[in-house]
């Protein structure tokens, strides 16, 4: 059996530095992404990294039971085992309160919560109970505090919160294990279209949240880690 890295989100962003950091340490990758051409260039340029790790990339919106279907399938038919889950995908959303509609809820929570849970139960079904398994739930500071203009979007936080720490209290004593990350702002395209007029100059560079994200998962045999929080270094006060 083949091991492998699972990372959804993969196309871009901090997904795709994620991938980076994983082949660089020599781990076979599969990113996941619902837009072939972005799962296609992402590709491209992973493909120029030096290490021992291989690439494979997969059309699945994580959020569509179908999709998460048929990548179990996949899996299973070329006898692969995924030995860490990144569940990396979200899309955020700016607006006010009195603003929200059954649309906005719904693609909001889909990518956020619903297709975690997907994937997760999708990726637990198919992993043999002797099989060691890392899952990884990146959310956000939003899972941790409630932000204006923000309401939707930290629901859903909050909910994918809520889901990491039930299922680490389901599955403690068996050989998976549950990390929660949460990064704050990243200079990333998650903001074109969730709030284009933020200023995200100041914001954290994701290939260096990347890299502490997988130096600190891949340390697990040594480290026991739960939670993770990223934030930006404050000034120091002379």
């Amino acid at each position: 059996m083949k091991k492998i890295s699972v990372v959804s989100g993969g196309s871009g962003g901090l997904g795709m530095e994620i991938a980076y950091y994983l082949l660089r340490a020599g781990k076979d990758v599969l990113i996941l992404g619902r837009n072939r051409d972005r799962l296609k260039k992402a590709a491209r340029k992973l493909s120029r990294i030096t290490g021992s790790g291989h690439l494979s990339t997969l059309v699945c919106n994580i959020g569509d039971e179908n999709d998460i279907i048929a990548t179990g399938q996949f899996l299973m038919e070329n006898k692969i085992v995924p030995e860490y889950l990144f569940n990396n995908a979200g899309r955020g959303l700016s607006e006010k309160a009195p603003a929200t509609t059954s649309a906005m809820i719904d693609s909001v929570f889909e990518a956020n919560l619903k297709g975690m849970i997907l994937l997760t139960s999708m990726i637990l079904r198919i992993t043999p109970p002797e099989q060691e398994l890392t899952i990884v739930n990146i959310m956000s500071t939003s899972a941790l505090t409630g932000r204006e203009n923000e309401t939707i979007y930290c629901a859903a936080k909050w909910g994918a919160r809520g889901y990491t720490e039930a299922l680490r209290a389901e599955l403690q004593g068996t050989k998976r294990n549950i990390i929660a990350v949460y990064p704050g702002g990243m200079k990333t395209g998650f903001y074109v279209t969730a709030d284009p007029e933020r200023d995200i100059s100041k914001f954290m560079d994701p290939a260096g949240v990347a890299e502490k994200i997988v130096n600190a998962v891949l340390d697990i045999r040594k480290l026991v880690i739960t939670d993770i929080t990223i934030n930006r270094k404050k000034k120091e006060v002379l």
